[in-house]
């Protein structure tokens, strides 16, 4: 919401690829329309820290490029053209004093929350949803799983979810059998 309602009219765009994706700040910015494929649900990433790669997109996010793509100036250029003056490469390569906008009226503390924190918060999304490592590794573009470890932020909550489902019949000494014990 702090993104769509600030005076940047990309920084919405930027926010909820980066939140979709785990994409890094200058992967996000350097996306042309033409490398994306929305029947696939992908975005050509030629030049990533890793490597090139195809990154992995939902169906909404997709969607939301199309009807983005439909109302392009360039239809074949940039996703984030420069607001002022040409850029050398031409297209915007930070978006951060917009994200940090966002960030403070989202009453968030702009010391701690960056554009990379998106990723952080993409990767461990994909964790908490029991998505395999390998899987993970190929969607943020990782070459390791201690990377992608690094990137995993787990709550108690999680945590305490996780060992309740090693719940297991417990031998009741009085009645000779077995019970589940009930959850708390």
């Amino acid at each position: 919401e702090a993104a769509i309602a600030d005076q940047d009219p990309d920084i919405w765009l930027f926010v909820l690829i980066g939140l979709c994706t785990g994409m890094r700040h200058a992967e996000i910015t350097a996306i042309r329309w033409d490398e994306i494929d929305y029947a696939q649900c992908r975005i050509f990433v030629p030049k990533a820290k890793a490597g090139s790669r195809n990154q992995p997109i939902p169906p909404s996010l997709s969607a939301a490029l199309k009807a983005e793509h439909d109302q392009a100036l360039d239809p074949d250029g940039w996703v984030f053209v420069p607001r002022k003056a040409k850029s050398k490469c031409g297209h915007r390569t930070y978006m951060t004093s917009s994200f940090r906008r966002v960030v403070i009226r989202a009453n968030f503390d702009r010391k701690r929350v960056t554009p990379h924190v998106m990723r952080h918060t993409a990767i461990t999304k994909l964790v908490k949803g029991r998505i395999d490592i390998p899987t993970i590794m190929k969607i943020s573009g990782h070459k390791t799983t201690a990377m992608v470890l690094r990137y995993t932020h787990i709550d108690s909550a999680h945590i305490d979810a996780a060992a309740a489902s090693l719940t297991l019949a417990v031998p009741d000494p009085i009645h000779r059998g077995f019970t589940t014990p009930k959850a708390v």
